[in-house]
């Protein structure tokens, strides 16, 4: 097992960690996210998930994502050196904040260019994604999209963030744009 830096240890079950120069880290929204993660499969390293957040979080080497761009529709974050991040121990921390993938035999570190090809694999080119719409995730057919109409909104009592639903294009035209229909489908349209 790798050794977790010292910036990255926290004395209590969670913490605000802060990046010291051992550690930079890229957070996605945890529903595109996703598909990034399963694209890595094997290639990645530490991965951390903030429920509250609702983002998962890859560790990379110190400068690796310098020069990454972060347009605003892709919700994407950079921790750079001084950068705050709330950290737990490797057990995690109530459900809330969740190591995915420990540091373990593949290290803690993701390699930046293999990171940011699977992002670009789900999300497009970073660079050009500046004037588009924010890519979210289809509740029923779990693709990502830029073209989506919100289904269903409500907002959690114990976080205050509201949570939204979407569907895509293809499953709305496949209920006829009904979308009360959709959301009483167990599965979703095929």
């Amino acid at each position: 097992m790798t050794a977790v830096p010292a910036s990255l240890r926290p004395e209590a079950p969670i913490g605000m960690k802060y990046s010291d120069g051992t550690w930079n880290a890229v957070a996605a929204p945890n529903d595109w996210g996703r598909c990034v993660l399963d694209i890595l499969e094997d290639r990645t390293g530490a991965v951390l998930e903030d429920t509250a957040l609702r983002h998962l979080v890859w560790f990379v080497p110190p400068g690796g994502v310098d020069g990454w761009p972060t347009p605003e529709p892709l919700r994407l974050n950079v921790y750079r050196a001084g950068d705050g991040l709330l950290v737990p121990r490797l057990n995690g921390y109530r459900g809330v904040n969740v190591w995915l993938r420990t540091p373990g035999a593949n290290g803690l570190f993701t390699d930046p260019a293999t990171l940011r090809w699977a992002i670009e694999g789900v999300v497009g080119p970073l660079g050009e994604a500046g004037g588009l719409n924010p890519v979210v995730v289809c509740h029923f057919c779990a693709i990502p999209t830029r073209d989506a109409q919100v289904i269903d909104e409500w907002e959690p009592f114990n976080t205050g963030a509201p949570h939204v639903r979407y569907a895509c294009r293809s499953c709305l035209n496949a209920t006829g744009g009904d979308r009360g229909h959709l959301l009483d489908q167990q599965k979703g349209p095929r």
